[in-house]
């Protein structure tokens, strides 16, 4: 192995051999099959087909931007990474807008925390409104993703009294919870560092689980994403933990340095909200429903448009511009 790839990569289990082969066998393979991209278009094609074409290329973008996060790349090249992969989110969403992440589903919900994380931590907001289209919603949902939506500046989002994944997510729930006064800092960086050390086993119905022991050359990195963002979002002190196996420290870092702390204080976070069918519009302005791609104008006070549920029983929100 390369002694310089060796000092530079973030992830010890990622070897130079599967970075390049997952580089260039997957993704870049991926990306260059015209024949491939071009079902995604092609209407003489089931839908349903290139619905999963579609997002089997996002997943390879995706893929690849936490890929280069683990070999050590630099932040420029990562945040132009995660950049296509967002863009090209934002199409695979104008193409098949009743596609979502459906958060009671293992793989969904991690899905959900990294995409905010990342998004968040590269300081790129430019595409919340399309991250937000992403998730399902039932009206009686997760509580540590209604808390963390919140504290992004997402309001609406239903909030119900159970965690659906307890068992994996109850120490980062416990980081988040409350208000600034309650829990302590204190205790919220002994959540995480429980959390941390919990988290690569509590992903053992994630597919992406026990990659670096396979044949293939599919492993891409294993982050904790989601601790990064608590961190950065309670201001924490990491140095009881910034050294665990999982953490992105320096992702940390690389936000704390280009101000996404400040970006994010309470007192300065840009707020969008969630709001359902029947409704009242809380602010005058666009917004975007997530299961279609219609846009709407209201005046504060106005009743929101829209049927509730669609034809599969998932439910309609807007999204505010």
């Amino acid at each position: 192995m390369n002694t310089n790839f060796e000092q530079s990569r973030r992830d010890p289990l990622l070897t130079e051999d599967t970075f390049h082969a997952k580089t260039i066998d997957y993704f870049e393979e991926t990306l260059n099959d015209e024949e491939l991209i071009s079902i995604i278009s092609d209407q003489t094609k089931e839908k349903d087909h290139r619905k999963r074409v579609s997002w089997s290329v996002f997943g390879e973008l995706f893929e690849k931007t936490i890929l280069d996060y683990s070999a050590g790349k630099d932040f420029v090249e990562i945040q132009s990474i995660l950049h296509k992969t967002l863009s090209f989110y934002e199409e695979h969403k104008n193409n098949f807008p009743e596609h979502s992440l459906k958060y009671w589903e293992p793989d969904s919900y991690q899905y959900i925390l990294w995409l905010f994380s990342l998004n968040t931590l590269l300081g790129d907001s430019s595409f919340s409104s399309s991250l937000i289209r992403c998730v399902s919603v039932s009206g009686n949902d997760d509580k540590l993703l209604s808390i963390l939506f919140s504290r992004l500046g997402i309001v609406g989002f239903p909030r119900g009294e159970e965690l659906i994944f307890p068992k994996t997510y109850q120490y980062l729930f416990d980081a988040i919870k409350g208000d600034g006064a309650y829990p302590s800092k204190e205790e919220r960086q002994k959540s995480i560092k429980k959390y941390l050390s919990a988290w690569y086993k509590s992903m053992k119905n994630c597919y992406w689980h026990d990659r670096h022991k396979g044949r293939f050359p599919t492993f891409f990195g294993y982050w904790a994403f989601e601790a990064a963002l608590a961190t950065v979002l309670y201001d924490l002190d990491d140095s009881s933990y910034r050294d665990m196996l999982h953490y992105p420290k320096d992702l940390v870092d690389h936000a704390r340095n280009n101000g996404v702390d400040k970006l994010f204080h309470t007192q300065n976070i840009k707020q969008r909200w969630i709001v359902f069918p029947n409704d009242e519009s809380p602010i005058s302005g666009r917004w975007f429903d997530n299961l279609s791609n219609e846009v709407i104008s209201t005046v504060k006070g106005e009743r929101m448009p829209g049927v509730f549920e669609n034809a599969q029983g998932y439910r309609h929100f807007w999204v505010s511009e």
